[in-house]
């Protein structure tokens, strides 16, 4: 299910909340953010003059605000918009007041970047360890580069010491 500002999207010149929702729910993502400018935008209130942060992950640009620059200057320890360049933060939807009425607005996030999980090391089947004892033995390849590039048990560990160490 879409969300119906999206039957809108050909016209938008900037990004708005309705952009983070995914499966009817409003979902944060890490942006990087590429640069700032200022352009013009029309909408109910006329013709304004805003300013924009370009994000290297979306096509349209974003309107900054007071409360995201707010929010930068806390998360990057910094004033200056051109600290800000190249660097990450989560951007996310919350409810704001806009004159008595609740509405979503894009916010970026002071919480720290969300850890990243380490991609896994291949494990080294039992049926290859043999192989890969030969290969050490063999002088082909060392223990440790080994233990680099592959998941290696306890039991097989022992195994492979038990195999040199009778060489």
């Amino acid at each position: 299910m879409a969300h119906w500002r999206q039957q809108f999207a050909d016209s938008d010149k900037a990004i708005g909340s309705h952009t983070l929702e995914r499966d009817g729910k409003y979902q944060p993502v890490v942006v990087t953010i590429d640069k700032f400018y200022d352009d013009k935008i029309t909408g109910s209130m006329g013709t304004e003059k805003k300013r924009f942060v370009k994000l290297k992950e979306f096509k349209l640009p974003m309107v900054m605000n007071i409360t995201n620059y707010k929010r930068c200057e806390k998360f990057f320890n910094s004033f200056d918009e051109a600290d800000f360049i190249g660097k990450q933060i989560v951007l996310g939807v919350e409810d704001v007041k806009v004159a008595g009425e609740t509405m979503k607005a894009l916010r970026f996030s002071t919480r720290p970047l969300p850890k990243v999980a380490q991609p896994t090391k291949p494990s080294i089947a039992d049926a290859d360890l043999p192989k890969a004892i030969e290969s050490i033995k063999s002088g082909a390849i060392s223990l440790e580069k080994l233990q680099s590039t592959r998941e290696i048990t306890k039991e097989q560990l022992k195994q492979i010491q038990d195999e040199i160490q009778s060489k």
